[in-house]
């Protein structure tokens, strides 16, 4: 008769390491989970975590634009200014149109005034009797309406009927484009005497009444 013992220990023996078997792979996998999971904690922080830098990086910043830029496109868009000036036709006055950059106070007047001469002007037969210089005139509107106007260089040179027509023109220009009334002719702070029509130097202001003999006709 089969030794049964024999076969109960040979099946204790199967069962036993069977079992132990199963065992270490649960083990096994529930230790592999858990290292898994400890590397993915350990991976976080440092995802979300920025690394200190060696160097600060400096922020890159548009540069403002220059003064020349701007002025350039001031004066690109500026709008020229058009001014009613005087010249000399024979032995009167003689009204013409001229265009002028934009200025400050009476600047773009006088610059209109002594523009040289442009062909058609020149063709009709016009001329100024306002000296030309390299040296731009200025002028200041005093509380009273007058014009003090620095005397034209070789002014004092001209002869007698080319300052009365100088002066005339002054006079004209400026009070057909700003304020002012009349018209004094000055060197720094000392008034300079001019002639009016008549030919009869003074020193008080002067308007257009005083060159009516010199006025456009028509």
């Amino acid at each position: 008769m089969p030794d049964l013992s024999s076969t109960s220990r040979f099946a204790e023996h199967a069962r036993g390491t069977g079992e132990p078997g199963r065992s270490g792979r649960s083990g096994w996998g529930r230790r592999l989970a858990a290292a898994g999971f400890a590397v993915a904690a350990g991976l976080l922080p440092a995802a979300c975590t920025l690394a200190p830098q060696a160097e600060p990086v400096p922020l890159q910043l548009p540069e403002p634009p220059s003064p020349d830029r701007v002025s350039s496109t001031v004066r690109t868009d500026a709008v020229p200014l058009t001014m009613q000036v005087y010249l000399v036709h024979g032995d009167r006055l003689q009204r013409v149109t001229r265009t002028v950059p934009e200025g400050i106070g009476m600047g773009p007047v006088l610059d209109a005034l002594t523009q040289p001469l442009n062909e058609v002007e020149l063709a009709n037969g016009l001329r100024s009797a306002v000296p030309v210089s390299t040296r731009s005139l200025t002028a200041d509107l005093t509380m009273q309406g007058t014009a003090r106007v620095t005397v034209p260089t070789g002014f004092d040179r001209l002869a007698l009927r080319d300052q009365q027509l100088a002066v005339a023109q002054i006079v004209f220009t400026v009070s057909a484009n700003t304020l002012a009334s009349d018209v004094q002719l000055v060197s720094g702070t000392r008034v300079v005497p001019v002639p009016d029509a008549r030919g009869a130097l003074t020193s008080a202001p002067v308007a257009r009444s005083d060159y009516a003999a010199l006025a456009p006709t028509g």
